[in-house]
C-alpha cells in the first residue's frame, strides 16, 4: 500500500487542500519530508491519514472548524491491484466512499492491512512524542521475555502475550493447586452442604405421616367451620334485605296514586321539549323582520325617483379621463422646456472643449472623430504592452551580464578543485563500486559479530571449567566426558522404581514383624492371666481329672472294698467341683480357648513374615549391587555408597557440561566467520581504492581504509557537485543570450503594430504616426466625445415632443368643450379642462348613487320573499303541536309538555323502586315480591338478625383459631419437604455436578491452549529473532554513531535481558541508558520491526511527526539514514517543523521530497 496523495477537503483547520506525493520512484528512496511551521496541521494531517484508513470517531477533535455532518477527508491510494480514489466521512456506518461518492466495503483497506486494527497500526507503523516516550519506557519496564520486547516493538505481540495472561488467570479463578478459593471450591462446599440439607431432612422424613394426618383433620375442620359461617352470614344478608325493602314498598305505592291523574295524556316527539321554545322565539323575529323590511322597500323607492343622471357627460367620461395624461404631460412641458434650452447651450459648450482635446476644433461632422470598439481595443493593448516590453529588454540585458559572471565564477571554483576530466568513466565506474562498497561495510556486522563471539566463548570457557569442576569425583577433559557410557534415563528410572518397590517391601515386612512380635506378646501375655485366674480349668486338665474319675471307678468296680470307694469318692467329688468350675466360667473359657487359637495363628505369621523379610532384604542388596555395578562401569571414581539421585544429578551436571561445549564450539565458529569476514571485506574495500587510483595509507585498519574510502567519496562528490554547477551556468548563460533576442524581436514587432493600429482611424491621416502620448490623450479625449454628442442630441429631441405635448392638450379641450356646449371665454386652458372634468365627475356620482338605491331595494324584495317562506313554515309547526294537544297557543302547548315530563319522570321513579325491590329480594316478578312483603313480620325477623350477627360472631372466631391451627400443621409438612424437597436438593447437586463437570472441561482447555499458545509464541519468536535482532543491533548503532556496537540477548532470573554493547568494550542493560537513548534503541527496535514484516507482507506507509527534538544534528542525519533505508522497501513520511531537518534529510538522501504546508 502507498499514499499517492492525501485530500484535507473538510478536516480540521483545513479547507480544500491536498498533498501530493507523487509517483512511487523507481530504484530510489521514496522518503517524504511534510515541513510546516508550529500549528500548521501536521498531526491533524496525521490524524486525517488515519481516519481515512480506519473511520472517523464518535468524537472527534478536529471537527472545530467543519461540523461532523462535513467533515471529509479522502486520497489517492496505491492498493495491490490498482490506484483507488477513497473518501471518508463521518457517519457510523457506509462512511468508505468511492470517487463517486458510493459506499464500498471496509475490506478494501483492511484486506491491504492484513486486518491490523488502528491501535495496532498507531503502535506499529507511526511514530510520535507520545509512542516514542511510551517506547521507551516499555524497554525500561521489560524484564522477561527478550522475544516479547522485540515483537512487541514491531508487530504488537504484547497484546497477545496479555490476553494469555488474562486466559491463565481465568483458568487458576477455576481451580489452583493449593488454593483454598476458587470456583472449584466454591462448587464442592456447595455439594457438601447439599449433602448435609439432604440427610437432615431424610432424618425428619419419619414423622412426615404423622404430621400429614393432622393437617389433614385440621383442614376438614376448618372448611366445616366456614360453610357453617357462610350458612349464617347468607341468612343474615337475606332479613337485612327484607328489612330494606319494606320502606321501598311504601314509597313505590305512594308513587303510583301520584302518577294515576296524568296517565291519560298522549306521548308528543322527545324533540318538542327543545322545537318548542325556539318557535317560540321565531314567532316573535319573524314578526318584527316582516315589518321592518316593508318600511325599507318604501324608502328605498322614494330614493330612486329623486336621483337625475346628465348623460351627455357620462358619454365623455373617458375622453377625459385620458385627458388627464395630456394635462400632466402639459404642465410639465411648462416647467421643463426651459431647463431643457439652458442644457443645450452647456452640451454644446462642453462638445467644442473636446474637441479642441483633440485638436480637431474646426470638425464640421464631429461623429468622424469616434474610434470604433477594436481600433481602440488595440490601441490600448499596445499601450498596455509596452511598459513590458521596456522591462524585458531591461531585464534580459541584466540577467545576461550576471549569468557570463556566474558562469565565470562555477569555472573557476571547478579549477581550484582539481577537476580531472581525463579519468572518464573508468573513475566513475571505480567510485560506484566503491560507494556500493562502502555502504555494504557500514552495514556489515562482523566486527560487532566478532567481538560478541569473543566474549560468548570467554563466557561460555569459563561456564565449561565451572560446570566440569562440579563433576567432582570424576576427573578428566571434555572429550573424555564424550567418551563415559552413561545409562539412560529410562535405566535409572527402571532402577529407581524396582530399588523403591523392593525397599518399600522390605519396609512392609519389618513393619509385619514388629507388629506380629507384639502381636504374639500380647496373646500369650493375655493367656497366662486368663490361666492364672481362679476356678479356670483348661480342657486338657479337665480331661486329665475326667480320667482319673473313670480310673477310680474302674478300681472301685473291680475292688468293692471301702478305700476303693473312699478314693472313688474324691476322685468323683474333685470331677464335680471341676465340672461346676468350669460352668461356671464359660465365657473365661471360651476366651482362653479363643486366645490359644489366635496366638497360634499370630506365631505362625510372624514365622512366615520373618522369612518374607530375610527375601526382601536379599532383593534390596541384589538391586544396589547391579547399581553398584554399573556406576564402576560408568566412572571407577564413584564410591560404593554413592545414590540414585547422586547418579542423577551427576547425569544432569554432564549434560549441561555437555551443553557448554556446544555453545565454546559454536562460538568458535562464530569467531571464525567472523574474522573471515572481516578479511573478505577488507580485501574487497583495500582492492577497490587501488582501482580508484587515489593515495590512501594502505596499511590501515579495517576502519581506517572505512574512512579513507568516504574521504575520497566526499571530494568526488564535490567535484561532481561542482561540474555540474558548471554545467548548470553554461545552459542558463545561453538561455539568457535567447531571452536578450527575444526582447529586441518583441520590440520591432510592437512598432509595427504601433503604426498599422494608427492607419486604421483618423489617426493616419497626419503625415507623422502620433506619439505614444498623444494617443494615450486622444482616447481620453474621444471616450469623453461620444456621451457629449448622445446628451445634446437627447436634449434637441425632447425640447421638440415637449412643444407636440402642449399643442395636442389645448387641441382635445376645445373639441370637449364644444361637444358639451360648455363657453370658453377668455379663461386659460387649464381652467377649462377643470370645469370639463367637475361636471363629467358628478355625472359619474349620481348615476353610482342610483344603481346602489337599486341594488339595495332588490335586495330588500329578496329578504321580504325569504321571510314570508319562513313564517309560512312556522305557521305549519305551530298547528302540528297545537291540533296534538288540543290547544290554541305555543303557550299552552308549553304547558302540557310540562305534565308529560312530570308523568314521565314517575313513571321512572316507579320503575327504579320495583326493580330495586326485586333486586332486594332476589325475585323477577313485583308482583310475588310484594306478596311477600306483605306477610312478613318486621319484629321477628330484626329479632332473629341480632341472635345471627351474636352466632356469626362465634363461628368467625372460631374459624381464625381453626386456620391458625391448619396454617401451622401446613407449615411443619412443608417444612420437612417430602419427596419434592428432596428431590429439588437431588436436582441442585446434580446441577453443581454439570457445573463442576462443564468448569472442568473448560479449564482442561484453557490450560491446553495456553500452554500449546504459549509454545507457538515462543517459537515464532525464536525463529525470527536472530534476523530481528541483527538489524536491531544495526540500526541502534547506526542512530548513535557507533557510541554503541551492537545488542546482545543475556539470560537472566526471569528470562532473557536486551544488554546494549558499547564501542568502548563495556555494556549496559536497557534500565541504565539515558531517556534519549532509550528513545534510540526504540527507534532501532522499530525500524528493525518494519523491515521484518515488509520481509513477510506488502509494505505499508510509515510515518513518524517531529520525534526527533531530543536528537542533535549528528544522530538526526544517521536517523533520516534509517528512514532512507526503509523507504528503499516501503513509503517512509516525516512530519517537522524544524528547517534544519528538512535540509539534513535532503543532504542524506538528496532523492527525498520535500512538501510544505502553510498554517491559516
Amino acid at each position: 500500500m502507498r499514499l499517492k496523495r492525501l485530500d484535507l477537503t473538510r478536516y480540521g483547520n483545513f479547507t480544500g487542500h491536498s498533498i501530493d506525493f507523487g509517483e512511487k520512484p523507481q530504484g530510489r528512496p521514496d522518503l517524504h519530508i511534510v515541513y510546516g511551521p508550529n500549528e500548521a496541521g501536521k498531526s491533524t494531517a496525521l490524524a486525517a491519514f488515519l481516519d481515512l484508513m480506519f473511520g472517523i470517531g464518535t468524537q472527534s477533535p478536529f471537527g472545530f472548524l467543519h461540523p461532523y455532518p462535513t467533515m471529509r477527508v479522502g486520497g489517492l491510494i496505491e492498493l495491490a491491484a490498482e490506484a483507488r480514489e477513497l473518501v471518508r466521512i463521518k457517519r457510523p456506518q457506509n462512511s468508505l466512499l468511492d470517487a463517486d461518492d458510493r459506499p464500498i466495503a471496509e475490506s478494501v483497506i483492511r484486506g491491504e492491512l492484513g486486518g491490523i486494527d488502528r491501535e495496532s497500526y498507531r503502535t506499529m507503523f507511526s511514530l510520535d512524542d507520545e509512542t516514542l516516550e511510551k517506547g521507551g519506557e516499555s524497554i525500561l519496564a521489560s524484564k522477561g521475555d527478550l522475544g516479547e520486547l522485540l515483537f512487541a516493538a514491531s508487530a504488537g505481540l504484547a497484546d497477545l502475550s496479555r490476553r494469555l495472561l488474562d486466559l491463565r488467570a481465568e483458568a487458576d479463578g477455576f481451580y489452583k493447586y493449593r488454593a483454598r478459593s476458587g470456583i472449584l471450591a466454591d462448587l464442592k462446599t456447595r455439594l457438601a452442604e447439599l449433602k448435609t440439607e439432604r440427610e437432615r431432612f431424610d432424618t425428619l422424613a419419619s414423622d412426615y405421616a404423622r404430621l400429614v394426618d393432622t393437617r389433614d383433620r385440621a383442614s376438614s375442620q376448618y372448611d366445616e367451620a366456614i360453610d357453617e359461617r357462610t350458612r349464617i352470614q347468607a341468612r343474615t344478608d337475606e332479613i337485612q334485605r327484607h328489612l330494606t325493602a319494606l320502606p321501598r314498598l311504601a314509597a313505590l305505592r305512594a308513587l303510583r296514586e301520584r302518577l294515576q291523574p296524568l296517565a291519560e295524556l298522549p306521548a308528543p316527539p322527545p324533540v318538542w321539549s327543545e322545537d318548542l321554545p325556539k318557535l317560540q322565539k321565531a314567532e316573535i323575529e319573524l314578526s318584527v323582520q316582516t315589518q321592518a323590511v316593508a318600511d325599507e322597500i318604501n324608502r328605498l323607492e322614494a330614493e330612486v325617483e329623486s336621483i337625475v343622471i346628465n348623460e351627455p357627460a357620462l358619454r365623455l367620461f373617458s375622453r377625459v379621463e385620458r385627458l388627464a395624461d395630456l394635462r400632466a404631460r402639459h404642465m410639465t412641458a411648462e416647467k421643463d422646456i426651459p431647463e431643457r434650452r439652458l442644457q443645450l447651450q452647456a452640451a454644446e459648450l462642453a462638445l467644442s472643449g473636446i474637441l479642441t482635446r483633440m485638436e480637431r476644433e474646426g470638425e464640421a461632422d464631429p461623429r468622424r472623430l469616434l474610434l470604433g470598439a477594436s481600433t481602440v481595443g488595440r490601441l490600448r493593448e499596445l499601450v498596455e504592452s509596452r511598459s513590458g516590453v521596456d522591462n524585458a529588454i531591461g531585464t534580459a540585458t541584466t540577467e545576461l551580464a550576471d549569468a557570463r559572471r556566474r558562469l565565470a565564477d562555477a569555472e573557476a571554483a571547478l579549477r581550484e578543485a582539481g577537476d580531472d576530466t581525463e579519468a572518464g568513466q573508468g573513475r566513475d565506474s571505480a567510485i560506484a563500486r566503491l560507494t556500493a562498497a562502502v555502504a555494504a561495510s557500514r552495514n556489515a556486522d562482523h566486527v560487532a559479530r566478532r567481538r560478541l563471539a569473543e566474549r560468548a566463548r570467554e563466557t561460555a570457557i569459563t561456564t565449561l571449567t565451572d560446570r566440569l569442576r562440579m563433576l567432582h569425583p570424576w576427573q578428566g577433559e571434555v572429550e573424555d566426558l564424550l567418551a563415559v557410557r552413561c545409562p539412560g534415563a529410562d535405566a535409572i528410572q527402571q532402577w529407581k522404581t524396582a530399588l523403591d518397590d523392593a525397599q518399600q517391601t522390605f519396609r512392609q515386612h519389618v513393619a509385619d514383624v514388629d507388629r506380629l512380635t507384639s502381636e504374639v506378646g500380647r496373646l500369650e501375655a493375655e493367656h497366662d492371666a486368663i490361666a492364672g485366674m481362679t476356678g479356670i480349668v483348661s480342657d486338657q486338665q479337665a480331661a486329665a481329672i475326667r480320667t482319673q474319675r473313670e480310673q477310680a471307678w474302674s478300681a472301685h468296680r473291680h475292688d468293692l472294698k471301702g478305700t476303693s470307694a473312699d478314693a472313688f469318692e474324691s476322685t468323683l467329688r474333685y470331677d464335680d467341683i471341676v465340672t461346676s468350675s468350669r460352668q461356671a466360667h464359660m465365657a473365661d473359657l471360651a476366651k482362653l480357648h479363643q486366645n490359644g487359637q489366635a496366638l497360634t495363628i499370630a506365631a505362625a505369621g510372624l514365622t512366615r513374615t520373618i522369612e518374607l523379610k530375610d527375601a526382601a532384604a536379599v532383593a534390596v542388596q541384589s538391586i544396589r549391587d547391579q547399581i553398584a555395578t554399573a556406576i564402576r562401569t560408568m566412572a571407577t571414581s564413584f564410591s560404593d555408597d554413592v545414590t540414585l539421585s547422586e547418579v542423577e544429578g551427576w547425569l544432569a551436571r554432564r549434560e549441561k557440561a555437555l551443553e557448554s561445549r556446544g555453545v565454546v564450539l559454536a562460538a568458535d565458529r562464530d569467531l571464525r566467520e567472523a574474522k573471515a569476514d572481516a578479511q573478505e571485506v577488507h580485501g574487497q574495500l583495500k582492492a577497490l581504492l587501488d582501482g580508484v587510483g587515489l593515495p590512501y595509507d594502505s596499511e590501515s585498519g579495517f576502519d581506517g581504509l572505512l574512512v579513507a574510502a568516504q574521504a575520497i567519496l566526499d571530494r568526488e562528490a564535490e567535484v561532481r557537485a561542482l561540474r555540474a554547477a558548471a554545467e548548470e551556468r553554461k545552459r542558463e548563460l545561453l538561455q539568457r543570450e535567447r531571452a536578450a533576442e527575444r526582447a529586441t524581436a518583441d520590440d520591432q514587432t510592437w512598432i509595427a503594430s504601433w503604426a498599422a493600429a494608427c492607419g486604421t482611424s483618423w489617426l493616419g491621416d497626419q503625415v507623422e504616426i502620433p506619439t505614444l502620448a498623444t494617443v494615450r490623450e486622444i482616447l481620453s479625449a474621444a471616450t469623453d466625445l461620444g456621451p457629449a454628442l448622445e446628451k445634446k442630441a437627447g436634449l434637441v429631441d425632447r425640447i421638440d415632443k415637449m412643444e407636440k405635448d402642449q399643442t395636442a392638450f389645448r387641441d382635445e379641450v376645445a373639441a370637449i368643450c364644444s361637444e358639451m356646449a360648455i363657453p370658453v371665454g377668455s379663461s386659460t386652458v387649464l381652467d377649462v379642462a377643470q370645469r370639463v372634468g367637475d361636471r363629467v365627475r358628478e355625472a359619474v356620482a349620481d348615476r353610482a348613487r342610483r344603481t346602489k338605491a337599486m341594488d339595495s331595494l332588490e335586495d330588500a324584495h329578496k329578504r321580504g320573499r325569504s321571510l314570508a317562506e319562513t313564517l309560512a313554515i312556522h305557521e305549519r309547526q305551530k298547528g302540528t303541536m297545537t291540533s296534538f294537544f288540543s290547544v290554541a297557543s305555543l303557550a299552552d302547548v308549553a304547558g302540557k309538555l310540562l305534565d308529560v315530563g312530570r308523568r314521565d319522570e314517575l313513571q321512572a321513579d316507579v320503575e327504579n323502586a320495583e326493580g330495586e325491590i326485586r333486586e332486594a329480594l332476589r325475585l323477577s316478578d313485583i308482583t310475588e315480591a310484594e306478596r311477600i312483603l306483605d306477610i312478613a313480620d318486621r319484629p321477628a325477623l330484626e329479632a332473629e338478625l341480632i341472635e345471627l350477627k351474636a352466632r356469626f360472631d362465634d363461628q368467625d372466631r372460631r374459624c381464625h383459631e381453626l386456620f391458625a391451627t391448619r396454617s401451622h400443621a401446613i407449615d411443619q409438612v412443608e417444612a420437612i419437604g417430602g419427596d419434592s424437597k428432596v428431590a429439588e436438593i437431588e436436582e441442585r447437586r446434580r446441577t453443581t455436578l454439570l457445573e463442576i463437570q462443564d468448569g472442568a472441561g473448560r479449564y482442561l482447555q484453557l490450560r491446553a491452549g495456553t500452554v500449546a499458545m504459549e509454545q507457538a509464541l515462543r517459537t515464532y519468536r525464536e525463529r525470527h529473532r536472530s534476523s530481528m535482532m541483527t538489524r536491531a543491533s544495526a540500526a541502534f548503532r547506526t542512530v548513535s554513531r557507533g557510541a554503541y556496537s551492537g545488542l546482545v540477548a543475556q539470560p537472566g532470573k526471569d528470562g532473557e535481558t536486551l544488554i546494549a554493547l558499547s564501542e568502548g568494550g563495556g555494556s549496559k542493560s536497557a534500565d541504565e541508558l539515558s531517556k534519549g537513548t532509550r528513545f534510540q534503541l526504540y527507534l532501532a527496535l522499530r525500524v528493525a520491526g518494519y523491515h521484518e514484516f515488509v520481509r513477510a507482507r506488502s509494505p505499508v506507509p510509515f510515518i513518524a511527526d517531529d520525534i526527533m527534538e531530543t536528537f542533535d544534528d549528528f544522530r538526526a542525519e544517521e536517523a533520516f539514514r534509517l528512514f532512507a533505508d526503509m523507504a528503499g522497501v516501503g513509503q517512509v513520511i516525516y512530519l517537522t517543523h524544524h528547517q534544519h531537518l528538512c535540509d539534513i534529510a535532503t543532504k542524506v538522501c538528496p532523492d527525498a521530497r520535500l512538501h510544505k504546508i502553510g498554517s491559516d
